[in-house]
């Protein structure tokens, strides 16, 4: 249960471990169609999004490409402006010793620098996300120039104490990135969002643009990291099997909406809606005998149009147990909790595996199973 809250104007005291807080988060896009007419729609990205990071856990949103996820991560931030909702984060009062939650979208230029200080992001290119003109030290060290942290001494011993801290040596610091790969690159990434402290780190698909043997070692950095700083970690990804390793939670996003969440374990163990059904049969196993038997499932046609989503569930034009006509098409669905922490959005919630016929484990056929040498 969490603990009361006291409501000052935009800043809420509390004695919870909620580092951030999102209620229906919503941001619409103006689209311009050309033509005669030139009529204005809105693109729905995100829609009504809620969840919330505890301290020294991680949260990861999953989903496919353009389902809101990285919109809703910069959004937190206010990288862009949300159009709805309420962004709660977890800010320490150095003076008082008190934390209180501030109201992201409603703070003003002071209060949101203050949380920037605590909230940081790295971004998915680490190509793109360094300037090639700077080097590793002046990177890194922008951060703490732009607050206005330490002498220029004290600055660059922080800088060779973070390339140190991710597993680069401190004489990198007067090299350009185009001196490294791309694993080295995000690490330069990641030095740069601890230089403040934060108690929050936004990763936005970090390891999608590396290569496997990479992304281990990356995510493995990220969770010594977790353990030794006690981070909290909002996660995006597309990728399951980085999810499975690094999250607490989870919530599976699809077009701008959370359509399941749950612990991790319980997530992937008995998943509920269709869809997160799909994502899961679309991993694979690195077992030739199980990989052959499991059946895979298959979604028809393409992601509709988040300018004009279907009406009712936006999952049913895709779906192969949607009822339609019927409730399906009709009503749109509530994020309801099916089973302790474990909410769903959907009509016909599938707790037994795929049409109750496919098991979560995928086991091949006792009388099928290949027999041993």
């Amino acid at each position: 249960m969490t603990a009361p809250h006291t409501h000052t104007g935009d800043v809420i005291d509390t004695d919870d471990d909620v580092v951030l807080r999102v209620e229906g988060l919503t941001k619409d896009f103006l689209v311009r169609r050309r033509g005669l007419r030139r009529e204005a729609q809105h693109l729905h990205a995100v829609a009504g999004v809620s969840f919330e990071v505890h301290a020294g856990q991680t949260l990861s949103l999953v989903g496919e490409s353009g389902c809101g996820k990285s919109t809703t991560a910069r959004a937190v931030l206010r990288l862009v402006e949300p159009t709805a909702g309420r962004i709660e984060f977890r800010v320490h009062d150095e003076e008082s010793g008190r934390a209180s939650m501030v109201d992201i979208v409603q703070a003003g230029a002071a209060e949101l620098r203050r949380v920037r200080r605590n909230a940081q992001i790295v971004f998915q290119d680490p190509v793109a996300s360094l300037n090639p003109r700077m080097t590793v030290e002046s990177i890194v060290a922008e951060p703490l120039v732009a607050y206005r942290v330490g002498t220029r001494k004290e600055r660059a011993a922080r800088v060779r104490e973070l390339l140190e801290q991710v597993g680069l040596k401190a004489s990198h610091a007067r090299r350009h990135p185009r001196s490294f790969s791309g694993g080295q690159r995000q690490r330069i990434g990641i030095a740069r969002a601890l230089a403040l402290r934060p108690s929050l780190i936004i990763l936005d698909e970090p390891v999608s643009a590396l290569d496997v043997s990479v992304q281990a070692q990356v995510l493995n950095l990220l969770d010594e990291l977790q353990q030794d700083l006690g981070l909290s970690y909002l996660f995006i990804a597309h990728d399951l099997a980085v999810v499975r390793h690094v999250s607490t939670d989870v919530a599976v996003m699809y077009l701008g909406k959370i359509v399941e969440k749950a612990e991790r374990s319980e997530l992937f163990d008995a998943p509920l809606h269709p869809y997160t059904h799909s994502l899961m049969s679309a991993v694979p196993i690195p077992d030739p005998a199980i990989e052959g038997y499991r059946k895979r499932i298959i979604l028809e046609s393409d992601i509709p149009s988040a300018v004009n989503p279907p009406t009712g569930c936006h999952f049913r034009t895709r779906c192969p147990i949607a009822e339609v006509p019927g409730p399906c098409s009709e009503l749109e669905p509530e994020l309801v909790e099916h089973a302790p922490g474990h909410w769903a959005a959907c009509h016909f919630p599938q707790p037994h595996g795929w049409l109750s016929q496919t098991p979560v484990s995928f086991e091949p056929p006792a009388d099928e199973a290949p027999s041993s040498p």
